[in-house]
């Protein structure tokens, strides 16, 4: 019996597109929402390690450039707790913007599938 490759290669893309949409929530809040979890925690941890904020942290009370003085060892601890202060407030920021993203990754397919369903009934 003779077949069409049209009709079988129709019948095959139907069936696994019905399959990856089907799959795709799953996928989405399942082992996608893991991969953008560990994405962020590196990015996060990329973050921490290019501000220094623990060598500042372990430095604060070790004078600058050698100097021994009291007036050296108290403009150190001072410039040293602005820099811990602003190094550790933007890294405050870049973590609310990873939950931002991490949100926007939960949300994101729930927006889409209420923007389609607008657009389909708007009339």
């Amino acid at each position: 019996m003779k077949q069409n490759i049209f009709f079988i290669s129709l019948k095959f893309i139907l069936v696994d597109l019905v399959l990856d949409i089907l799959y795709f929530p799953l996928w989405w809040y399942g082992r996608g929402f893991l991969k953008t979890l560990f994405f962020c925690g590196r990015k996060i941890k990329d973050a921490s390690g290019r501000l220094g904020l623990g060598v500042w942290v372990k430095n604060l009370f070790k004078p600058m450039y050698g100097q021994r003085d009291i007036a050296g060892k108290i403009i150190s601890f001072i410039m040293r707790l602005v820099q811990i202060f602003f190094r550790g407030l933007s890294l405050l920021i870049f973590i609310l913007l990873i939950f931002l993203l991490i949100l926007a990754w939960l949300i994101l397919p729930i927006v889409i599938i209420y923007q389609i369903i607008g657009q389909l009934f708007i009339y």
